[in-house]
């Protein structure tokens, strides 16, 4: 039996939130981001942009550290922290705290026990991580790891409602015959009636992707959206056998949604096995596309049903999850998807139909491809190298961009970029099963002499407008932008940036000595604006620990004047 406890605080500390929680409605919901943050993103089109504009280039030097509140994480802390009438709201290692956002008291904490035999490929490296929690009416929304839904009541973290998701959750596959399962680390999303839960099997042995819708009220099971086409579904044909089954394509990173059209975009993981030379036949360009892998896909909520699929990476031999959160704007009249990925190249379709508008180089050197033809199909720079043989590639399977969220900024005609300039040296090996669990088949290594950079690129063409750059081999955590002209991250090394959003002049910066690995959020409180960082974990993945010797401390930091 799964058990679960709520510790309070103190009645001196609860006192300030003793009055009446004002309900989160749908009007709420489909607002931009503005006094509240009530999405992982700040709104529903996923561009992190505040309409905020107390903050400016001219008064954020005057910024000041007001509180520091630790969550004493053991893992690291991805997610940025929601903000509602008086509230921040944090998940972290299953666990959710809610944190008073004057004083930095805690006000609750809710805890969840993962399974005793919760375990398998990888879970380690995934256990604890939470990239968010939703918000709507008076409840917070949480997935636990294993793929619980949680409802709890937003002023004083009573459970409402625990829902387990009617999939298998990963075990030891040294030890269990139905080892391989789906977890949870992306956080939920809340439209008018539904909770949006993004399913990923891809890396604890390989099943294939899906996108739940859930009730709001109740947490049951609406539909479910399959990332791979289902046999009879365009596209079905380019998994061969039963290759599909197994697949992966699940979303790691929460999507965008448009109430307008009802649909709900979403990037999804690499194709699994990563050695394309199995079942899946996926090596290159003259392999399967194994469509909705790595890929951009769109989901009506009403239905269910997936509306289209672009395939970012055909094949997907060498590990380019295109999972990052797809942004939604209007260019010239049209409403667009954005997704800057792994790849080094950031894709623009129309999102009304999936339709392959450009693809602009982002990275500073790409040797995969050489950019994308008029169809929106790449044009293969170096060959998938035959089982055995040892190939360089840039970027490397971290990718130019990776979980760290871009943000848009409409005034300043631009999109902010957490990058990272590296590659890695990539073998493709025999896919060994055990208890029906398959292993990667590759071996890769991450290679030294990579940097951390930010750049702002221009919304239209995505050529690059201004960059700031670090000695370290990470990413910055995040990209946060606002009306007043702000662009704030902090980068991997935990020096908070806060820079003119227009020039990339930064006019304030505090060193935290905590890993970044999440964007911050902004908001008022008593009519004045802070902005929030969730910051702690480990080094960058793929980095030397002597490269970035920060501590594995989780903190809330917020600042204000």
């Amino acid at each position: 039996m799964v058990s679960r406890m709520i510790m309070l605080a103190a009645a001196s500390t609860l006192a300030v939130v003793s009055g009446s929680q004002a309900y989160v409605s749908d009007n709420d919901l489909a607002r931009p981001a503005s006094g509240e943050w009530l999405h992982i993103n700040g709104s529903w089109d996923g561009s992190r942009y505040s309409t905020l504009t107390q903050l400016t280039p001219d008064n954020a030097s005057n910024l000041n550290a007001k509180w520091i509140y630790s969550i004493g994480g053991e893992s690291d802390t991805q997610a940025t922290p929601l903000y509602h009438d008086g509230l921040l709201y944090l998940p972290q290692d299953n666990a959710v705290h809610a944190v008073d956002a004057r004083s930095g008291n805690r006000v609750w904490k809710y805890e969840w026990e993962l399974p005793e035999d919760w375990g398998g490929q990888f879970v380690p490296f995934f256990t604890g991580k939470h990239r968010g929690v939703a918000i709507a009416g008076d409840n917070i929304y949480f997935l636990s790891n294993e793929c619980t839904l949680i409802a709890l009541n937003a002023k004083s973290g009573e459970e409402v409602y625990a829902h387990k998701i009617d999939r298998p959750y990963p075990k030891d596959f040294e030890q269990a015959a139905d080892s391989n399962g789906y977890f949870c680390t992306s956080g939920p999303v809340a439209i008018p009636g539904q909770i949006i839960v993004p399913m990923n099997a891809t890396d604890t042995g390989g099943l294939q992707g899906y996108v739940h819708g859930h009730d709001m009220e109740t947490g049951e099971q609406l539909w479910a959206a399959n990332m791979i086409p289902a046999p009879g579904e365009p596209g079905a044909e380019t998994w061969p056998g039963n290759s599909r089954e197994y697949g992966g394509a699940g979303p790691w990173i929460v999507g965008s949604y448009d109430d307008e059209t009802k649909t709900y975009y979403t990037g999804t993981g690499n194709a699994y096995p990563w050695n394309p030379y199995t079942e899946r036949d996926g090596a290159g360009a003259g392999g399967q596309r194994n469509e909705g892998a790595a890929a951009i896909v769109a989901v009506d909520t009403e239905t269910g049903k997936v509306k289209w699929r672009y395939t970012v990476v055909p094949g997907d031999p060498w590990d380019y999850d295109a999972m990052q959160t797809p942004i939604l704007t209007d260019i010239d009249g049209q409403k667009v998807v954005i997704q800057a990925n792994k790849t080094g190249f950031m894709h623009y379709l129309n999102a009304a139909t999936g339709k392959f508008l450009q693809a602009p180089r982002i990275a500073d050197k790409i040797n995969w491809a050489s950019g994308y033809d008029a169809d929106g199909n790449p044009i293969w720079d170096t060959p998938v190298p035959a089982e055995g043989e040892t190939v360089e590639i840039w970027p490397g399977l971290l990718g130019a961009t990776n979980m760290y969220p871009a943000a848009l900024n409409p005034s300043t005609g631009m999109i902010y970029l957490a990058r990272r300039e590296h590659s890695m040296s990539y073998v493709f090996e025999k896919v060994q099963v055990t208890s029906n669990v398959r292993n990667l088949g590759s071996v890769f290594e991450i290679l030294a002499g990579g940097s951390e950079v930010n750049s702002a690129h221009n919304i239209k063409d995505g050529s690059e407008a201004w960059r700031i750059s670090y000695p370290k081999d990470g990413y910055s955590g995040g990209m946060l932008t606002t009306a007043g002209n702000l662009t704030i991250f902090a980068s991997q090394g935990g020096i908070v940036n806060v820079a003119n959003a227009t020039t990339g002049e930064v006019v304030y910066r505090f060193n935290t000595n905590s890993a970044s690995n999440s964007g911050p959020s902004t908001y008022l409180v008593d009519g004045k604006q802070y902005i929030t960082f969730a910051l702690g974990g480990l080094p960058s993945f793929g980095s030397a620990p002597d490269d970035n010797p920060v501590n594995h401390a989780s903190i809330l930091v917020t600042f204000g004047l």
